[in-house]
């Protein structure tokens, strides 16, 4: 059984205990550790268990890289404690499965904390205040995390309702489709690669439909051409969005 917890700026953002052979880390929704953050990649790394259940951490090409313990790997044996770096967020695993005195098989589980987090250093002392419960059960799906309330302080971003993923309108030219090279990953029914774009213009932020095909509706009416406002509603194949202003 293994433990990782994400971490953004010392604080405990998420758990994951499972027994995957697979483990995939990126910003896609589809990953088993989705991270929504524009410095993590769509399929940023992942976690392969080797003939020996020992757990390998591979980065899978991403752009800002991944980082073991400050270092940035390729492809790395992961020992119980290591603590990866994706982006802004810290991803601590733990290995928690061991043996009771009773024969049966419990858990360590308990608060975890990094203590006086140092802004731009990875090397964080990570505290657990430990306790023995029984297995808990185990959830293995997706579950996206949302950006904290000051990363996203001053930019516009896309709400993604029924997933809660964020979306920061951060660039200058955005696309959105099905495609694994759109900023935006949406899918659904006639849904291509770069089906639409958000583009910043003097006056604001146009969502603008690139494909006759697929329609794009903002407050239950179809669009070619709309000035974003305070939040709209915007549905996109089998996505719903709410776009919101950030002052």
């Amino acid at each position: 059984m293994a433990k990782f917890v994400v971490f953004y700026n010392g604080e405990p953002l998420k758990t994951y205990e499972m027994d995957e052979p697979v483990i995939s880390i990126g910003r896609l929704p589809e990953n088993t550790i989705s991270i929504a953050n524009m410095g993590v990649s769509r399929r940023h790394a992942k976690i392969e268990e080797d003939a020996d259940r020992k757990y390998v951490l591979c980065d899978l090409n991403s752009l800002n890289g991944t980082f073991v313990n400050g270092k940035r790997i390729k492809k790395i044996y992961l020992s119980s404690g290591d603590k990866i770096t994706i982006g802004k967020y810290t991803i601590l695993y733990e290995e928690t499965g061991f043996q009771g005195t009773n024969g049966s098989s419990e858990q360590i589980t308990g608060t975890y904390y990094i203590d006086n987090p140092v802004p731009g250093h990875t090397n964080y002392n990570v505290v657990m205040a430990e306790t023995k419960v029984p297995p808990a059960p185990q959830h293995t799906q997706p579950v996206a995390l949302m950006e904290s309330k000051d990363d996203k302080e001053g930019v516009a971003v896309l709400i993604e309702t029924n997933k809660h993923v964020v979306y920061r309108l951060e660039k200058a030219y955005m696309t959105v489709g099905s495609g694994e090279n759109d900023d935006i990953f949406v899918s659904g029914f006639m849904i291509a690669e770069g089906q639409a774009t958000i583009e910043k213009k003097d006056e604001g932020l146009y969502l603008c439909a690139n494909k006759l095909i697929g329609k794009i509706k903002v407050n239950g009416k179809s669009v070619r051409s709309h000035l974003l406002q305070h939040k709209d509603r915007i549905e996109i194949g089998s996505s719903t969005f709410r776009y919101m202003e950030n002052g």
